[in-house]
């Protein structure tokens, strides 16, 4: 009974969190319309390094870490997942975007093979097995054809899984806070060479990025939150609200077609992620909650 109300606690953290990257990528669509999806992501991590610095401050942590280059390293990967993932959000259609976005764990699983030296279980082999042929129905029915934009959308998934690698050797002293500094640090200063049509926005646009850059930050608060207060098996199958709740938002507004291939595609990419990370946590329970997943975004 101790547990339930941080359990609790974490599911509902993870909940609001999931709602708060959807509405982001919301944002991210329509305001794709007036200004390029790289000036989105200056925007974006701009501001939210401007969020980022005071909570530094009041919580009185370090700046600049200790794991430098590791935290360097997870920027990177993170800036790669970002930009790549607010373009494929312009060019597909919402939904079909952000679940590809969330074929992160099984990149992770596949790369901690090579970089970690780890062996998966035949279960999670299969379960991988299981999310690509998700991805394989999602597409059959997106009209996208495996083109430019899809492979960009998995090649975001795949930057996010090496950020989840770098962060998985990153030493639990680190802060949240440090981690999300070192992000928006490194995507300000990388989104810069990608400016070449500058549009300034208008009152309308102003509004979106201003609703990318709260929702996302809280987003990652409230996820990296939930994971210190609950395990990662129980509240990950909860941040899957995303894009479910993304699909719902095409199908409002645009009329994307939710066919039964669609509710196949989700039900398996989400119930393999989530069995996914059941197996990670019952694996690796001597690695910190707050570090055991972490956003990209």
């Amino acid at each position: 009974m101790k547990r339930s109300k941080p359990y609790l606690s974490g599911i509902q953290l993870m909940s609001q969190s999931a709602i708060c990257f959807s509405i982001m990528a919301l944002c991210v669509k329509y305001a794709s319309t007036s200004i390029s999806p790289f000036q989105i992501v200056f925007f974006r991590s701009f501001f939210g390094l401007v969020l980022v610095l005071p909570w530094i401050w009041r919580k009185k942590v370090s700046v600049w870490g200790e794991e430098r280059l590791k935290l360097t390293a997870r920027g990177i990967c993170g800036f790669g997942a970002l930009i790549l993932h607010f373009y494929t959000i312009a060019k597909l259609e919402l939904g079909f975007a952000i679940m590809l976005n969330y074929t992160a764990p099984i990149f992770t699983v596949i790369f901690s093979i090579f970089f970690l030296k780890e062996r998966p279980s035949l279960s999670l082999c299969f379960l991988i097995l299981l999310s690509f042929a998700g991805v394989v129905l999602l597409n059959a029915r997106s009209g996208a054809a495996w083109g430019p934009a899809v492979w960009l959308a998995l090649l975001s998934s795949v930057f996010a899984a090496f950020a989840y690698l770098s962060i998985r050797t990153i030493r639990h002293r680190e802060s949240p806070y440090t981690v999300i500094f070192y992000f928006t640090l490194i995507s300000t200063i990388g989104s810069l060479f990608f400016l070449k049509d500058w549009r300034w926005p208008d009152l309308r646009t102003w509004g979106l990025v201003a609703g990318v850059v709260i929702f996302s930050f809280y987003g990652q608060v409230w996820m990296t939150t939930a994971l210190r207060r609950a395990p990662a098996y129980l509240v990950t199958p909860f941040s899957y609200l995303h894009p479910v709740l993304s699909f719902g938002y095409g199908w409002l507004l645009w009329r994307d077609a939710v066919t039964w291939a669609t509710a196949t595609g989700i039900f398996l990419i989400v119930g393999s992620g989530s069995l996914i990370s059941w197996f990670e946590t019952r694996r690796e329970k001597k690695l910190p909650a707050s570090l055991s997943s972490e956003s990209c975004l």
